[in-house]
């Protein structure tokens, strides 16, 4: 009997401008997509992002932002909906924990106890949800999809002062003091809740972590003293935590 031709798994990375460094890793050679899967990407940048909902079944971006959408998906799709492909990945995506670890750090800085795990994965849900496209992939999950999340990386250290006056961090100077015993607490938290909602989401490797919160300044994108970009980063890094997520990706599709 002729063998039947192993079927190809489709993924879809959904995502802002942070897929960026993915498109760049893939062209460059840094990292590739596993063997027996296609990958397609789906989103937009920049402020669009949010234009972007889960309208009649379907994640949906508005009128003014189709074009772009079309241009970055490059297949056509103007939608996300359900059992479209194999797995759909969330690549930043606007779930920017940085500012959660920065704030709860600082608060646990002065207490003797730290909160229960049930109270501290109840403020990383509240959290969780507040952003649109967390939901939107826990309705693809409740739908019956596969769905991974790699939230958005933490700010890249040496492109300025984050605990100068009026940055980011000056008001949470405990969190760079934060261990990698500290972040894994949290990190514990987050996939704990998101595996709860059907999600499988993958931490920040901690070898491109420094400094308690901070992503190490080798990781930085292009331009990133010039521009002041302290969010985005180099196709290394996405390499990197890609090296993390595809081992992931192929282990959930066997099982299914």
């Amino acid at each position: 009997m002729p063998s039947r031709a192993k079927k190809t798994r489709t993924l879809c990375m959904i995502g802002d401008s942070q897929i960026g460094s993915v498109s760049l890793a893939l062209r460059e050679g840094l990292t590739s997509v596993p063997d027996g899967y296609e990958m397609e990407f789906w989103g937009v940048e920049g402020p669009a992002f949010r234009t972007i909902d889960w309208t009649d079944g379907a994640i949906r971006p508005a009128p003014a932002a189709l074009e772009r959408v079309l241009t970055i998906n490059g297949n056509g799709r103007d939608h996300i909906a359900p059992g479209q492909f194999d797995g759909v990945i969330f690549y930043g995506a606007r779930l920017r924990v940085s500012m959660f670890f920065a704030e709860y750090f600082q608060w646990a800085s002065d207490r003797v106890t730290r909160p229960s795990r049930s109270v501290l994965e109840t403020a990383v849900h509240d959290f969780a949800i507040s952003t649109r496209a967390y939901r939107f992939g826990r309705s693809l999950a409740a739908a019956g999809d596969h769905v991974f999340y790699v939230p958005a990386p933490f700010n890249t250290d040496g492109v300025r002062d984050l605990a100068a006056p009026g940055n980011l961090y000056h008001a949470c100077p405990a969190a760079f003091a934060a261990t990698e015993e500290d972040r894994a607490q949290l990190w514990d938290a987050f996939e704990a809740v998101a595996a709860r909602d059907g999600i499988t989401l993958l931490r920040q490797p901690e070898d491109t972590v420094t400094t308690g919160i901070l992503t190490k300044a080798e990781f930085c994108c292009d331009g990133a003293v010039e521009q002041d970009d302290i969010g985005h980063k180099s196709p290394a890094f996405a390499a990197r935590w890609l090296k993390e997520l595809w081992p992931v990706v192929e282990t959930h599709m066997a099982a299914a």
